[in-house]
């Protein structure tokens, strides 16, 4: 008898269809990939075989609706602009695309201010997602923010949710030259795509997270791997549009009323100063880059102990809890800070002496006002993603599994559990002496 399709049939077989008519001569391959793929399903028993062909009609269907839809609303690209040896006038309109996180898109400002060079008369908008748009508040160097709530939506869609899409759509369809996607997904693949610019640069499908994003552009940078700095990888778009030079500042600005939020704080707090205030971040993105918050505490108090540090604790949303948890662990006295909004959190870090955690946003704000931070890495790799410039020093155990990126750990989370508390006090020993100007000794 008849049951429900199968869902994974079903998106297969949309998948095979429309890369087959978007890549003609692909359907002899994709169509038997797809079907032995569901066929996998019926042969493990989740599936009946009506669900298998009920399913694979379906995604058919899907597919050749979804293509239909493209030619009506999209007109043809001009191939032309896939023509790497073509000569390129000066674009008038230029797109970022770099929707998070707050990390990404810190170290992506390098590459805005050496476009802003390059093309100091184009117009530069920059796409991102709400949580991250305060960071490139009043930035100089940008003429246009369209703000997407991406996540939002996939938590809460609706019909004023589809509004919000259509209108963003609006904003960037057939309004930009080129378009640079920077982060490699393939979302951002799709919202290049819908903005019809004639020429969309991405990166070499090996170097991006999710390989189909390079079906949506025209260009690709050369593979460059793990082993390049995320900064350097960003700014490489801009030195193959043809930058002599690249720029290496960061450029933060936050409205006067977080300062005050931040200077009322330390006045609220005299005791705070006269000593080198240490930041301890112990929030996470993900849960892999955890590091025990028993240890955050063993830390602070020998830094505090040992060092003389004042610590401030800090903490971003969510994060409340937690962080009074590892303040009631400490035993020396230290400070927790106030519940800050992001540009409250720039003007804080811009304060400290040090900043202390794992490889999350803070660390990377802190880095990017020139203040010193330890930085413990686990699932990421330094190479790739440290904190960006001389004054900083990383914590890692290299495990056999190192530098996965898994947001779940099928063992112990051993590349994060192994790191010591010796061994971030002595790195924090090493900051203090080298960039510091702290004798610890």
């Amino acid at each position: 008898s008849f049951s429900f399709p199968s869902v994974q049939a079903s998106n297969l077989f949309a998948l095979a269809t429309v890369t087959a008519l978007f890549f003609r001569g692909t359907g002899i391959f994709v169509f038997p990939l797809a079907l032995l793929s569901s066929l996998s399903r019926l042969y493990l028993g989740v599936h009946y075989p009506t669900d298998i062909i009920a399913g694979a009609l379906c995604g058919i269907i899907i597919g050749l609706l979804s293509f239909k839809v493209y030619q009506i609303l999209v007109p043809p690209w001009d191939r032309q602009s896939q023509d790497p040896n073509r000569m390129n006038p000066a674009p008038q309109r230029i797109l970022i695309i770099k929707l998070s996180s707050l990390g990404d898109v810190i170290h992506t400002l390098p590459s805005l201010r050496s476009l802003r060079q390059l093309y100091p008369k184009a117009h530069i908008a920059w796409i991102v997602e709400e949580k991250c748009k305060d960071a490139l508040y009043r930035n100089p160097d940008l003429d246009e923010l369209i703000v997407i709530r991406i996540h939002h939506w996939r938590k809460n869609w609706n019909l004023q949710s589809w509004r919000e899409f259509k209108a963003c759509v609006k904003k960037v369809r057939g309004r930009f030259d080129l378009v640079l996607d920077l982060q490699g997904l393939i979302k951002t693949g799709v919202i290049a795509w819908l903005t019809q610019a004639p020429r969309i640069i991405g990166f070499d499908k090996k170097d991006c997270r999710e390989r189909p994003n390079a079906w949506f552009t025209h260009e690709t940078i050369p593979f460059m791997g793990k082993k390049i700095h995320v900064v350097d990888r960003y700014r490489s778009m801009i030195k193959a549009l043809g930058a002599q030079s690249l720029s290496g500042e960061f450029i933060l600005n936050v409205p006067p009323e977080a300062e005050q939020h931040i200077e009322a704080y330390f006045k609220s707090h005299p005791d705070l100063a006269g000593r080198p205030i240490v930041a301890v971040h112990h929030g996470v993105g993900f849960p892999t880059k955890r590091w025990p918050i028993e240890r955050f505490a063993q830390l602070g108090d020998r830094l505090a102990r040992e060092l003389g540090f004042h610590i401030l604790l800090t903490w971003g949303p969510g994060e409340e809890e937690s962080v009074q948890k590892l303040s009631g662990m400490m035993k020396e006295k230290h400070w927790v800070s106030p519940k800050n909004s992001l540009h409250e959190s720039i003007a804080m870090f811009k304060r400290m002496s040090l900043c202390l955690g794992c490889d999350t946003g803070p660390m990377h704000l802190a880095a990017a006002q020139g203040v010193p931070t330890v930085t413990l890495f686990g699932p990421t790799n330094p190479a790739y993603s440290r904190p960006h410039g001389g004054n900083h020093e990383v914590v890692v155990k290299v495990q056999p599994c190192s530098f996965c990126h898994k947001h779940r750990c099928p063992t112990q989370m051993e590349c994060m559990t192994e790191i010591t508390v010796d061994d971030v006090f002595q790195a924090v020993q090493q900051s203090a002496q080298n960039h510091m100007n702290v004798q610890t000794s």
